[in-house]
């Protein structure tokens, strides 16, 4: 699968059925499908492997200095979650229940302390601070968003389907012993 990246959008090269004949050349026949990936994580989420579609996403996390590692702070029983990149110090948001995915975006439902401060998490098996974070992010598909709510509300716009998401799941890897930490967040947002 290749993963496309047009006018600020990330699509998923999709084979068709059949082939097309040009002169002595056969091509596959193809069509590009965007991916939910939602704004936030634009610049960050590299896609990985096969079988990403318009209804789940599962990638990388990678800064844009071109690093992997990253520190890890929650808060809200991970609600709330920011990664640091080890590199560059740069700061990021993977997820803010109040402000992503389904109830955060559309519905503006922020029911999260914000006073309760970041905790940085470290691995159970060898106390290091460093990760790899892995990104999943099931949507309910641009269809169904156009329908039950763009169509309904003028403040929403046809591009903002992929905000508008129905579950994100992270895990880390831990870049000393290589514990895996399976399902940091792991959040229904709908």
């Amino acid at each position: 699968m290749v993963h496309v990246t047009k006018e600020g959008e990330t699509y998923s090269e999709v084979p068709l059925n059949g082939m097309k004949e040009m002169g002595n050349v056969t091509m596959k026949k193809t069509i590009l499908q965007e991916l939910p990936i939602p704004t936030h994580l634009k610049e960050y989420l590299k896609p990985v492997g096969a079988k990403n579609d318009e209804f789940h996403v599962e990638g990388n996390i990678q800064c844009l200095c071109g690093n992997n590692s990253f520190k890890v702070c929650s808060s809200n029983n991970g609600n709330i979650t920011q990664l640091t990149c080890s590199s560059c110090g740069k700061e990021m948001v993977i997820f803010d229940a109040g402000k992503h995915g389904y109830d955060g975006f559309v519905c503006k439902d922020d029911f999260l302390d914000r006073t309760e401060p970041l905790i940085q998490y470290v691995c159970k098996k060898c106390r290091n601070t460093d990760f790899l974070v892995d990104v999943s992010i099931s949507s309910q598909g641009k269809e169904d968003f156009l329908e039950e709510v763009v169509n309904g509300d003028d403040s929403f716009k046809p591009e903002d389907w992929v905000d508008g998401f129905e579950w994100i799941t992270a895990s880390l890897k831990c870049n000393e012993c290589g514990a895996k930490h399976r399902n940091f967040i792991d959040v229904e947002t709908m």
